[in-house]
């Protein structure tokens, strides 16, 4: 009997492979891209063409809402607020009025102010402060300064911005007294104010990035026609995106910031996709194949790699949906729509257009094509690292291990009304109230309780050292229960003010236990408390999903590890970096922010999601050229140095691009877009300069063989996939 022993197989020679029965897929969608091109160019067009009103007119189907964890504590005290005790005004706006004489010897301007509001557009009810007990706090100790407060109309979450825009606009047109300042805040007026500038803030992204990113890519193909290309294809797949997102959002709720981030990753991949594209197709054209063969040798290569890389970024951003937040359940999927969108459009509508574009997209006779050119220099590049692998390495990851040490002392925490830009009525209401009352008085802490039990909860409340007011605000409703409001002694964004929301409900709670602890704070500190608790889920089901597909695209067990390694050391250089910028303001005034002293709580969660699945994208690219190239020549190290060379100046081109792209996006919107943005755009130029230009090539050097280790009895449950043609 002969024993066969399980050990590791390496790839077979390309000659063994001839016979292997694989489904030509990519092979066929090029054919019939090409053929019937005509078709497939007036269906796209078609289909663009219908979802041009959906998508200009997104914004219109979205809401500022949705930052709620659902079912946590705070949605239960915001839900039993609106039922049974709306007269409280929990959720009102607030009109700051301040003038500079007394109020009490001169309240002529606050008596104007009320009565034009009665009535207002998105205004249900007026709170006179005048006609208010002393004790109700709606007239600052200075004497000069009062809030209104205002009941908006509305009363879904998504219609609530909608209402306080509205009332904004009617106060700012308000005729006003000398020496009086009139401001909306509260707030749906910051997510209304918010909102606005986040739409003005992508018209100035696509205008500041379009230029740049023009010039990019006529300096990347060296032809204005085979510039043109990507844009084409990436505007069409975010038309199809944001029409999808919007016939979405009318059926059920979805985040405005899902617009931001569908547009910016559908512009950065969509350029990514259909450079390695036309570049690799050009490539073929070059050596010697008609339209149709060079097409299909480019669907099977770089096609497959694109599908793929959408696929990872796909299901990266899938993870998102184990948080039960709509925000970035949103957020996740306005970028999986556009991602879809594009990968579809790159294999289907770029294929066909590049049939009909015949020898117009090809570099003009004469002159070298530039990628072709670039082999040269990134060869030698190459060949150096893999002479020196061990201190190309050492190298690398000290780099990437310095960047990412501050990460350990991250700080995470919820932005408030400084979110929105100064100038804007929310922000400057804010200011006022915050200078007039108190950090805290612009969002207290609300307690639902048994009527019975109010003021013990109230001495519970008052005896910390972070309250400074706290008392009964309402009568008992049919439930029994009534309203002890708090106000903290720190703003809503404040640690502190966290500390004391988790303070309360454990000294409430003990004596309390039917009490419910809500509010603005509440509303923060649960959200991030949702984030963390489900982070290692997240990142759990991401990993394993990269490994796996990893594992079945490349048939090596050695490069899922190592991949999955490397994206986690460049994922966590990139924390590092945001945490000196954001937290501790390094460099903040260079792209015109004011840091906020801590990290956004949903950013750990969200950039690993999106900045595993972009790492993935150039791995996949870079990975899959290499296994191009070691299926021609059963050489490791000769398909390191022509994988790289092949592959160096288009991923370079696409990673500027993509920093581009980022770059706009972050620092023409407010705080949390410039925070995503910016982060996004260090982690590229990372990955496209230490991960892929020292890292990989170092490592697998000194791997060798070994890169293609695979236990045989894995190797037999594996699905075949090759990149040759």
């Amino acid at each position: 009997m002969t024993v066969v022993q399980d050990s590791p197989v390496t790839p077979e020679p390309p000659s063994s492979r001839r016979g292997h029965a694989e489904i030509p897929w990519f092979a066929r969608l090029a054919r019939f891209s090409v053929r019937r091109r005509r078709w497939v160019i007036l269906t796209w067009l078609a289909v663009v063409v219908l979802a041009a009103p959906l998508a200009l007119t997104l914004t219109s189907a979205l809401s500022g809402a949705g930052w709620e964890a659902q079912g946590s504590t705070a949605q239960a005290v915001r839900d039993e607020l609106r039922t049974d005790f709306p007269e409280l005004g929990a959720e009102s706006a607030i009109v700051v009025f301040r003038q500079d004489a007394s109020i009490a010897e001169d309240p002529t301007g606050l008596q104007q102010l009320v009565t034009s509001l009665q009535g207002a557009p998105g205004a249900e009810s007026v709170a006179d402060p005048l006609a208010m007990p002393p004790d109700a706090g709606l007239l600052a100790p200075d004497g000069r300064t009062a809030m209104v407060p205002v009941r908006l109309e509305a009363t879904e979450d998504a219609d609530l911005p909608e209402s306080a825009g509205e009332l904004i606009s009617y106060v700012e047109e308000l005729e006003r007294a000398d020496g009086t300042q009139v401001e909306v805040t509260g707030e749906w007026p910051v997510w209304s104010d918010f909102n606005e500038t986040n739409e003005e803030a992508l018209h100035k992204a696509e205008l500041v990035s379009g230029l740049p990113t023009i010039i990019l890519l006529l300096v990347a193909f060296g032809s204005a026609i085979a510039a043109g290309l990507p844009l084409l294809l990436a505007l069409a797949g975010i038309a199809v995106g944001f029409a999808s997102l919007h016939l979405l959002g009318e059926a059920t709720p979805l985040s405005v910031w899902s617009m931001n981030f569908s547009m910016m990753i559908g512009l950065a991949v969509g350029i990514d996709y259909s450079l390695f594209i036309v570049s690799r197709y050009r490539e073929e054209r070059e050596d010697g194949y008609d339209a149709e063969e060079a097409m299909v040798n480019t669907l099977s290569t770089a096609g497959k790699a694109v599908f793929l890389s959408a696929l990872t970024v796909v299901l990266s951003l899938a993870a998102v949906f184990v948080v039960p937040v709509m925000v970035f359940r949103s957020m996740a999927l306005g970028m999986i729509l556009s991602v879809v969108a594009v990968a579809f459009a790159s294999l289907t509508l770029l294929p066909a257009v590049l049939g009909a574009l015949g020898d117009k997209v090809l570099v003009a006779k004469g002159h070298e094509d530039p990628d072709r050119a670039a082999e040269g220099r990134w060869a030698r590049w190459t060949g150096l690292a893999l002479r020196h692998p061990s201190r190309t390495l050492i190298a690398g990851l000290a780099l990437l291990l310095l960047l990412a040490a501050p990460a350990i002392g991250m700080r995470l925490g919820m932005p408030g009304a400084r979110v929105v830009d100064e100038g804007r009525s929310s922000r400057d209401g804010y200011e006022l109230v915050v200078e007039s009352f108190g950090a805290g008085a612009a969002a207290p802490i609300f307690v639902t309780v048994p009527a019975e039990d109010a003021e013990q909860v109230v001495a519970i409340a008052a005896a910390d050292e972070n309250v400074v007011d706290a008392r009964v605000v309402a009568e008992p409703a049919e439930s029994g229960r009534t309203v002890v409001r708090v106000t903290p002694a720190t703003a809503v964004d404040d640690a502190a003010t966290s500390d004391l929301v988790e303070r309360l409900r454990g000294d409430i709670g003990d004596a309390v236990p039917a009490a419910l602890v809500g509010g603005p704070a509440a509303q923060n500190h649960d959200l991030t408390g949702v984030l963390l608790g489900r982070a290692p889920l997240a990142v759990g089901l991401i990993m394993l999903v990269a490994f796996g597909l990893l594992l079945i695209v490349f048939r090596s067990l050695t490069i899922a590890l190592s991949s999955i390694v490397l994206n986690l050391i460049s994922v966590a250089a990139s924390f590092g970096f945001a945490t000196l910028v954001f937290q501790h303001g390094w460099g903040a005034d260079l792209i015109g922010i004011d840091h906020q002293g801590f990290v956004d709580a949903w950013a750990p969660l969200f950039f690993f999601a999106l900045l595993f699945g972009l790492s993935m994208d150039y791995q996949l690219f870079l990975l899959a050229a290499i296994r191009e190239r070691y299926e021609a020549t059963g050489d490791t190290q000769v398909a390191i140095e022509e994988g790289i060379a092949r592959t160096g100046r288009p991923i370079t081109n696409a990673a500027l691009i993509m920093i581009v792209v980022f770059v706009a996006f972050g620092i023409t919107g407010p705080i949390p877009p410039t925070e995503l943005g910016v982060t996004l755009a260090v982690a590229v130029l990372l990955d496209a300069t230490v991960v892929r230009m020292m890292l990989v090539p170092s490592l697998m050097g000194l791997l060798g063989e070994r890169n293609w280790w695979l236990p045989a009895w894995l190797g037999r449950r594996l699905p075949e996939v090759h990149f040759s043609h």
